[in-house]
C-alpha cells in the first residue's frame, strides 16, 4: 500500500510539472482579461467602530479609515471592475452616527489625470453626530480618459474638511473647505479630462 501511494504521488507530481507552464499561461491570460470585486455590508449597533480599506491600481486608488465609539448605522457598497487598461471604482455609503465621537480620513486618487499630473479628492472629519449619504466613482481608460466624481449630502456636528487637488507642488490647483460646528452641506466634485 505505501508503494502504491508513492506511485500515485509521483504521477501527480509528473502531471503538475508537465502541465504547470500551461496552467501558468492560462492564469496570466485570465489576469489580462481583468477582474471584478464587489462587496456590500450593513452594520447597525453601538460600541467601538474601526473600519479600514484601500484599493490600489496604477490608474485609480482609494484608501481610508473610520474609527470611534458610539451608535452607528452604516450601509456600504464597494465595486472595482478592471478589463485591460480600463478600471473603474464605485463606492456608496449611507451613514448615521451619534452618541460618541467618530473620526475618518479618506483619499481618492487618479494618478493618470491630464497625462499624469494627477488629481485627488480627500476628506476628513471628527464628528459627534452625522447623517451622511455619499457616492464616488473613479474611472480610467488610459492617459487621456480619466474621470472622478465625489457626491455627498450630510448634516453634522463637529469638524468636516474636504479638499481637491490637481497637479504637483509647483503647478498645483487646490480647493479646500473646512467647517467646524453644526452644518448641513451638499458637495459635488467632478474631474474629467476626456474632453480635453
Amino acid at each position: 500500500m505505501p508503494g502504491r501511494l508513492v506511485l500515485v504521488l509521483a504521477a501527480v507530481l509528473a502531471l503538475a510539472l508537465a502541465f504547470g507552464p500551461l496552467c501558468f499561461a492560462q492564469a496570466a491570460d485570465n489576469g489580462n482579461r481583468g477582474f471584478l470585486f464587489d462587496e456590500s455590508s450593513t452594520v447597525s449597533g453601538s460600541g467601538d467602530v474601526s473600519i479600514k480599506g484601500s484599493f490600489n491600481d496604477y490608474a485609480v486608488a482609494s484608501k481610508g479609515w473610520m474609527k470611534g465609539s458610539g451608535s452607528i448605522r452604516l450601509e456600504s457598497l464597494r465595486n472595482m471592475n478592471k478589463t485591460g487598461l480600463k478600471v473603474g471604482l464605485t463606492q456608496k455609503s449611507d451613514l448615521v452616527f451619534g452618541g460618541g465621537q467618530l473620526k475618518n480620513r479618506k483619499k481618492m486618487e487618479l494618478p493618470l489625470f491630464q497625462k499624469g499630473i494627477g488629481a485627488t479628492v480627500s476628506e476628513r472629519f471628527n464628528l459627534s453626530h452625522v447623517d451622511k449619504n455619499e457616492s464616488s466613482f473613479i474611472r480610467s481608460r488610459g492617459g487621456n480618459s480619466n474621470f472622478m466624481v465625489f457626491d455627498t449630502a450630510l448634516a453634522f456636528e463637529g469638524l468636516w474638511d474636504i479638499k481637491n487637488t490637481r497637479g504637483f507642488s509647483i503647478n498645483m490647483n487646490k480647493s479646500e473647505e473646512l467647517y467646524k460646528g453644526s452644518f448641513q452641506a451638499q458637495k459635488k466634485i467632478q474631474l474629467d479630462d476626456s474632453s480635453v
